[in-house]
């Protein structure tokens, strides 16, 4: 399609045809939407690998590792030392001595990860800066948590590796399935506490509370939650309820795991199994605590314990969904 204008009294025609090189290629919504999605990503990518990269120039990331490496190989070695041996053991025995150590460290580092994610820009004076250049509050929210899932897991992985492969060499064991199992459910309960401390970090404003938070709450689901289950079972006059969160919610666990180890010995004794409820009810309560559900799911067998699947998938989904919408809404009720 061509136009004549009039310029300077000569006529020229103008032609309204596509450029070649655009032919053919109109903005359609389509289009518009995909181009749009892809700069959502690249935002994101942008602000979770700054997160990241921060993290690892302070050192934080290493030092994890090393800590990660040194805990796991303590653990192993000296792990039957209640029974009196000494020595590097299986997958399924470091299983068990570690099962404590990774619910009381796992979760502490979640929250100290996530807990000064979003109240460090604000107290640095960074925020306004971040939201000025284009960056939406939800894309910032989650490119945040997506570089503090990266800060956390990269530790665990290489240590979980490292550890494993250690392991087996020295022990010669080729079952390695619950030592995998360990640390799959390791990492989704770090994953979680991280997106507990992005909440507490939006909620607060300044890292003193924040971490103040962080600690309590971190008190509170390793310690006092078990003690409280407890108490109130006890006062209901609920006496299988109160023997199983005895077995389950032990704040110690040093005769528990004990027992456990012994029954690897004594194959044929039944007298700790015996104590275990036959037939126990599916423990949904546990969804309360990712804690517990985490020691519930580990060891099945040895607590006699049985999860459904459906409390599982559906207490992680709702322990990482409740605190990124608590988190959304108070960022966007938040006047920078």
């Amino acid at each position: 399609m061509k136009a004549e204008i009039i310029a300077n009294g000569s006529v020229h025609a103008v032609s309204a045809e596509p450029h070649p090189g655009t032919r053919g290629v109109e903005r359609t919504p389509a289009l518009k939407r995909w181009r749009h999605a892809l700069g959502l990503l690249r935002q994101t990518r942008i602000i979770a690998a700054k997160e990241f990269s921060d993290r690892f120039r302070s050192g934080w990331v290493v030092a994890c590792v090393l800590v990660w490496l040194g805990a796991i190989g303590l653990t192993s070695f000296l792990g039957l030392i209640q029974v009196g041996r000494i020595g590097v053991q299986g997958y399924e025995r470091t299983v068990i001595s570690l099962l404590n150590l990774v619910q009381y460290l796992v979760p502490l580092l979640g929250l100290l990860l996530g807990h000064d994610l979003m109240v460090s820009e604000n107290e640095e004076r960074t925020l306004r800066l971040v939201l000025a250049g284009g960056v939406s509050r939800a894309r910032l929210l989650f490119g945040k948590f997506i570089g503090g899932v990266l800060t956390l897991a990269v530790p665990l992985v290489l240590g979980f590796v490292i550890a494993g492969t250690a392991i087996g060499f020295a022990a010669r064991d080729n079952a390695i399935s619950p030592f995998l199992h360990l640390a799959i459910s390791g990492l989704i309960l770090g994953v979680i506490f991280l997106g507990t401390g992005l909440a507490i970090s939006t909620l607060s404003r300044t890292r003193v509370q924040a971490l103040v938070a962080a600690l309590l709450v971190w008190c509170f689901v390793v310690f006092v939650f078990d003690l409280v289950a407890l108490g109130i079972t006890l006062s209901a006059r609920a006496p299988a309820a109160a023997e199983e969160i005895d077995l389950l919610c032990d704040t110690t666990h040093v005769n528990a795991a004990a027992d456990i180890h012994a029954t690897f010995d004594n194959a044929g004794e039944t007298a700790h199994l015996a104590a275990v409820p036959q037939n126990p009810p599916s423990l949904g309560w546990l969804a309360l605590n990712p804690v517990d559900l985490f020691r519930a799911v580990n060891l099945p067998a040895q607590l006699g314990v049985h999860v459904p699947a459906t409390t599982i998938f559906s207490t992680v989904f709702l322990w990482l969904a409740l605190p990124f919408a608590l988190s959304f809404w108070r960022f966007h009720r938040t006047d920078l």
